[in-house]
């Protein structure tokens, strides 16, 4: 008689779990996100009316060691002005913004890989 009560399934499943490389699929669904968030992000970035370098081409996908950021580079100092406001500019909010107009899809491009993998 065969035992069915559900202990065999829960193991091979659990097997092929212990099979994924989480960081790489993390790293992986990580980047990809950010990657989707930049992609969002590049067209509300504000730009300066002087003539110097703008946020909209210094903002980068950065991976490293198992970090994944979306960064501005040589801008770094001042996207928060601009996001945050002053005493003498109103807050734009781009950054925060394009994050919550795009969280849910955001937060399903991180876990999709992972999910997928999951289901065999």
């Amino acid at each position: 008689m065969e035992n069915n009560n559900g202990f065999a399934d829960i193991a091979d499943y659990l097997g092929k779990l212990s099979q994924v490389d989480a960081k790489k699929v993390s790293i992986e669904s990580l980047t990809a996100a950010a990657n989707f968030y930049m992609e969002k992000l590049l067209p509300n970035i504000p730009k300066s009316l002087l003539k110097k370098k703008h946020m909209v081409d210094q903002v980068k996908v950065n991976i490293k060691d198992n970090e994944v950021q979306v960064a501005f580079e040589d801008t770094a100092f001042y996207w928060r002005f601009a996001e945050n406001g002053t005493v003498n500019q109103k807050a734009q909010h781009f950054a925060s913004g394009t994050f919550e107009q795009n969280k849910d899809q955001i937060e399903k491009i991180m876990t999709q890989q992972i999910l997928d993998l999951w289901k065999g």
